[in-house]
């Protein structure tokens, strides 16, 4: 016998309807984990490179390394996360390639989240630092070397 999904409840034509609040609580739990994340590891995400982050939600190492504490952190805060939700979608139907395709889904969110966290931290920075600067630079004053 199959086991009914937490998110599809029977109702239209084809049988199935999709519980967009469920989905929502869902995408929810992958924001705040992503957004706790960032504040407590913003000054290591801030100055550790990309891939660092890549392979801590992936719960990879990087360069055959040990872990950092910071990309233990963050795989011990996302693994949970993604546990909820794959139970949550949790069908006879889900297995295998679709599993796998959902895990990724999920990490590949969290990744996206947590890279622009930082990238946006940093611009903001970026933008504090240039408006205290005595070199500020406007467009119309720069000159462009050849033709496009």
């Amino acid at each position: 016998m199959k086991r009914p999904s937490k998110l599809l409840r029977s109702g239209s034509a084809d049988g199935t309807n999709v519980d967009m609040r469920r989905i929502n609580e869902l995408m929810g739990k992958i924001d705040e984990a992503t957004k706790n994340i960032f504040n407590s590891n913003a000054i290591e995400l801030l100055n550790e490179p990309i891939v660092n982050v890549v392979a801590a939600v992936w719960g990879s190492p990087t360069y055959k390394t040990q872990p950092t504490a910071t990309q233990q952190q963050i795989d011990s805060t996302i693994r949970p996360v993604i546990r909820k939700i794959q139970d949550a979608l949790a069908t006879d139907e889900l297995t295998g390639a679709k599993n796998r395709l959902i895990d990724y889904l999920i990490r590949r969110q969290a990744v996206l989240e947590i890279l622009f966290m930082t990238t946006y931290y940093k611009l903001i920075m970026l933008t504090r630092e240039q408006s205290q600067s005595i070199d500020i630079y406007n467009l119309a004053d720069i000159n462009v070397a050849g033709h496009a």
